[in-house]
């Protein structure tokens, strides 16, 4: 495994979860303004705990994938985004009054953006940018 091509593929893919992330709550503005009570803003910390995030996709997807097979990017992606989904809605089962029509948007998009990121590391895989070990 190629350390500068993982760097590369962890910054394009945390890169790519950002602006889709925020693309997102910007269609659905309503929706997330509901949730503003309920939540804190983004800050350093947070931006650090999406980059672990993002460092365990890409390593992941390496040993999942490892290659520039888009379906099967889109698979692993959308796998990540269900896990998302799923540990997101455990906490927000914790919290009162925490908005259901936030949480089915949010739910929809982190399996659209999983998908989306995983088809972009596999194409970064088939053009020789990607990071698994080559066979």
């Amino acid at each position: 495994m190629s350390i500068g091509k993982f760097v590369l593929n962890v910054v394009v893919a945390f890169v790519a979860y950002g602006v889709l992330y925020t693309l997102g709550q910007m269609a659905f503005a309503d929706q997330f303004s509901a949730t503003v009570a309920a939540t804190n803003p983004e800050g350093l910390g947070a931006l650090a705990y999406h980059g672990v995030q993002t460092i365990v996709v890409v390593w992941l997807f390496n040993k999942a994938v490892g290659s520039g097979d888009m379906k099967a990017g889109a698979m692993f992606g959308a796998m990540v985004g269900l896990y998302l989904l799923a540990s997101d809605a455990v906490w927000f089962e914790t919290l009162k009054d925490f908005p259901g029509d936030a949480r089915m948007v949010l739910g929809v998009m982190h399996l659209v953006v999983g998908a989306i990121v995983g088809v972009l590391l596999a194409f970064m895989q088939g053009k020789g940018w990607g990071s698994a070990a080559e066979a």
